[in-house]
């Protein structure tokens, strides 16, 4: 196979073969020890499990990170509800860290709106990601309600400029302005 990216180091590393069968390979990565799963179709490959896993930018909590790259995982393999789940997780996550000490989500995003952390856009998202995480975490009685790829892939959409919004944008304007401090004081 050569080297690729692995999708949980983020090396680009060599790969171990372990096992064929039919249309599909698992091989090793040598940096990491973990697992890949190849489909193959006419000697070509066609997906890989699991897909490139992102590489969180570290100003966000590896609480809120883990389980933001938990949903990613999920809609990876097609576990729709399970991922709009995790996104509920992580943004919960998240209000909590950024100060929020009100006892529901729905009472917690309000409040950091009404301190001025979040904006009413960012509140708006918020309330979706919230909103669509319910439908995901319980069942509906009439069935009529389901969480669709295309649900799943927007609410993922959502969280990932929540925390670029909430998260990375400070953090880069902050390290912006200490690398400006720092020249101005040479």
């Amino acid at each position: 196979m050569g080297t690729i990216v692995c999708p949980y180091c983020h090396v680009h590393s060599t790969m171990t073969h372990r096992t064929y069968y039919l249309n599909f390979s698992i091989w090793q990565c040598d940096s990491c020890g973990e697992l890949i799963l190849f489909i193959e179709q006419d000697n070509k490959t066609v997906d890989q499990y699991p897909k490139k896993v992102p590489k969180m930018d570290e100003s966000v909590p590896s609480s809120v990170a883990e389980d933001y790259v938990e949903a990613i995982k999920c809609f990876d393999i097609c576990a729709n509800r399970a991922s709009v789940v995790m996104c509920r997780r992580a943004l919960q996550s998240s209000v909590i860290e950024k100060g929020a000490k009100k006892d529901r989500l729905v009472n917690q995003i309000d409040e950091l709106y009404d301190s001025q952390i979040i904006t009413k856009d960012i509140r708006d998202w918020a309330h979706e990601i919230r909103l669509t995480g319910n439908i995901g975490a319980h069942p509906d009685e009439d069935g009529l309600e389901d969480v669709t790829p295309e649900n799943a892939e927007e609410l993922l959409k959502f969280m990932e400029e929540y925390l670029n919004y909430v998260y990375i944008m400070p953090a880069k304007v902050a390290a912006k302005r200490a690398r400006k401090k720092k020249k101005v004081e040479e």
